[in-house]
């Protein structure tokens, strides 16, 4: 009795080992199938997160296509209405930029010329003081050369003397031909 007692026992301990089994294996599978389950959870509110964010831009977009059916309607009743033709005369405009570069060209001929005149009297003004120096008079050398430095030394000043002589001179001039006039006339013989 003790073997059939034993058998029993050890067949009856062996069915336990093997449901253990069966049941550690299951409760893997469950365990696995708690982590898809937290995963799933997961992958849907990350999924329910998604799809508020995309109503709300459904709802944004549906306001958009709203005021572009909007924009579109109002255009098709400006296009049906007739178009104003507005006649605009570009000839006064046209006129008034002629004249500006007519002037623009004008001045700068005018200051070409000028400034080619003055080159030219400043050459042959030049021209004459280099004859001059070439000259084997000592005395109109000499004279050139203190004008030179006086000149140099203070022009403006030596410039202001000239000029007042050179009225002076003028002046004179005209009163000598004033009188030669007169004596000719008959007064003051």
């Amino acid at each position: 009795m003790d073997e059939m007692l034993v058998n029993l026992m050890s067949k009856d301990l062996h069915e336990i080992r093997e449901d253990m089994g069966r049941q550690t294996g299951m409760i893997s599978e469950i365990k696995t199938a708690m982590t898809k389950v937290e995963v799933m959870h997961r992958t849907a509110n990350l999924l329910l997160k998604d799809l508020e964010t995309s109503s709300r831009y459904v709802g944004q977009l549906s306001k958009d296509i709203r005021g572009v059916q909007r924009l579109m309607v109002q255009l098709r009743q400006d296009l049906t209405k007739p178009l104003q033709h507005e006649h605009h005369h570009h000839f006064p405009k046209i006129l008034w930029a002629a004249f500006a570069l007519l002037i623009g060209f004008s001045v700068a001929v005018g200051g070409w010329f000028q400034s080619s005149r003055a080159g030219k009297e400043y050459r042959d003004a030049d021209t004459q003081i280099r004859y001059l120096r070439l000259l084997p008079e000592d005395s109109l050398y000499s004279a050139l050369m203190r004008a030179e430095k006086l000149v140099k030394s203070d022009p403006e000043n030596v410039r202001d003397s000239v000029l007042q002589v050179e009225e002076d001179r003028v002046r004179y001039w005209q009163m000598v031909r004033e009188a030669e006039r007169l004596r000719k006339k008959g007064y003051g013989r």
